[in-house]
């Protein structure tokens, strides 16, 4: 074994353990989530997508249901006046 520290690294890329794979697996992650800026702007980026499809979503539900009521709310009223006569 040499002491160099660049060959031992290449041994370890090169054919990399299972613990070892599931380590750098765990870093990336990490790095992914908290530490590279990458991560973090896709994070805030995701984050801000999602709150404006949730806001969609609201007012869509909001226009549906208004729709919905008239549609029913006309129909009961042509009921009873059908009804009535």
């Amino acid at each position: 074994m040499t002491s160099d520290p660049l060959a031992q690294a290449v041994r370890r890329w090169r054919k990399p353990a299972p613990q070892a794979s599931h380590e750098l697996h765990e870093l990336a992650q990490r790095l992914d989530d908290k530490g590279c800026a990458y991560g973090r702007v896709t994070s805030a980026r995701l984050d801000d997508l999602v709150r404006a499809s949730e806001r969609l979503e609201a007012k869509l539900n909001a226009v549906l249901l208004a729709v919905t009521s008239t549609f029913i709310s006309t129909l009961i009223g042509l009921v009873i006046f059908y009804l009535r006569q």
